[in-house]
């Protein structure tokens, strides 16, 4: 029997997040980078495209349509509506950008406005200086939010698998907060969420992972399976800040690093790649690794449609430290 026939012969593997973890795929490199994030709440049911549901604020299509022209390291996201954070006629808006090419977590603006303010408020969040008539609404407490993506209409692994996830995630009071969030890419790695504004993307979880994310209680390395990345970072260079973060753990995330690969070859597909960093206590020094192709592994791309591929697997070579 081949490897391919043993997959299918396993229930549930029409679906494409079961199909890809039994299939043994990595998720590490699979995190989109990303130099910005707009999240607005959106009340549910969504669409398959979020941005053509009933309740997505028209007007605001043309807004972002200018502000993918002018950069296209952008995503805007959607969150549903949740009885802790939220109250009918008002809109949540948060705004996650890089603030330098090194860093450890993103900037974050957050407003609370009145649904009719919801498309000047956009318009002026590039340009601080206009945002001088949104002070009543800003909301400066600090916190760390949780996007798990739910959005079934899109794939049903993102319904079916991340409930558990928010469940558990909705046990701990704030500054922890958990958000339905729309399409956040590789619905195959469900149940999948982003953890900001630090921007870590985290894959194929299990019913217990949640807790250790938010804790972080355990051994980094426990939990390199479930690491999709860090949007900070282009694919290539997440996958060695993944073995980087693997090995030196919690710490690291406080590390202020740009990443960047200097060769890649185009026939074998590996590259080298450089990490360089700022600690805590100001030391400066970069990692350097090589970044090669391991294998193929078959996988599914949506659930139902009976869509395989083959994708690439790759394992980090000689990484050292400058």
């Amino acid at each position: 029997m081949s490897s391919l026939q043993s997959i299918t012969a396993c229930p549930d593997v029409d679906l494409c997040a079961v199909f890809s973890k039994r299939s043994g795929e990595d998720p590490i490199g699979t995190a989109p980078e990303c130099d910005r994030y707009l999240i607005v709440e959106v009340p549910m049911p969504w669409g398959r495209n979020v941005l053509q549901s009933k309740n997505f604020p028209v007007a605001l299509l043309p807004v972002m349509e200018q502000a993918a022209a002018r950069s296209a390291k952008g995503r805007c996201l959607a969150i549903a509506p949740d009885p802790r954070y939220s109250k009918p006629g008002y809109r949540r808006i948060l705004y996650f950008q890089r603030p330098a090419s090194q860093f450890a977590i993103y900037d974050k603006q957050e407003f609370w406005v009145p649904e009719d303010l919801v498309v000047p408020l956009v318009q002026a969040l590039p340009n601080p200086g206009e945002l001088a008539g949104f002070k009543p609404y800003r909301q400066t407490a600090p916190t760390r939010d949780f996007l798990v993506c739910a959005h079934a209409e899109l794939d049903i692994c993102c319904g079916r698998f991340s409930r558990p996830v928010y469940d558990a995630l909705k046990t701990y009071p704030q500054p922890v907060r958990v958000w339905r969030t729309s399409h956040i890419g590789n619905h195959r790695l469900a149940p999948t969420l982003i953890d900001f504004p630090e921007g870590r993307y985290w894959g194929h979880l299990e019913p217990d992972t949640p807790h250790h994310l938010v804790q972080r209680d355990g051994p980094m390395a426990d939990l390199r399976a479930y690491y999709r990345g860090w949007a900070g970072l282009p694919p290539l260079a997440q996958m060695v800040e993944g073995e980087i973060f693997a090995e030196l753990g919690w710490a690291w995330r406080d590390y202020r690093k740009s990443g960047q690969v200097l060769t890649l070859d185009d026939a074998t597909g590996d590259a080298q790649v450089q990490i360089d960093f700022i600690s805590p206590t100001g030391e400066t020094g970069s990692y350097r690794a090589t970044v090669s192709v391991s294998g193929m592994v078959m996988t599914l791309n949506n659930s139902g449609k009976g869509d395989f591929r083959e994708v690439k697997q790759y394992r980090v070579n000689n990484l050292e430290r400058l």
